[in-house]
């Protein structure tokens, strides 16, 4: 694709937008999905250094033995990644409305 832009005559900033940046964009956005989550799932441990969070829920549950604000922690850390993730999903299909297969 980038040598039939340069051989359309686009120049070099041309093809970055018109070319590159289309092709880089899935990639781009699959690293941030995959980051967010990654961070949303550490974000709890952050309570060990007294930090809060849904992860204080978890540490109060496992210093009392009560299993009700571990499973409230984790249900809600899980929550939290599974919507952060959908609304970059569907942020990445309005931004690249291309990468859609079509009905057939």
């Amino acid at each position: 694709m980038k040598e039939a832009a340069r051989g359309m005559g686009y120049s070099p900033w041309r093809q970055t937008l018109r070319v590159e940046l289309p092709l880089a964009l899935p990639a781009f956005f699959a690293g941030i999905r995959i980051t967010t989550v990654t961070i949303i799932g550490l974000v709890p441990i952050a309570a060990i250094i007294g930090r809060g969070g849904f992860g204080s829920l978890m540490n109060a549950g496992f210093q009392r033995g009560f299993r009700t604000p571990i499973t409230v922690g984790i249900v809600l850390t899980v929550a939290f990644a599974v919507t952060a993730d959908l609304l970059i999903l569907l942020t990445q299909r309005l931004v690249t409305p291309w990468t859609r297969r079509g009905t057939t």
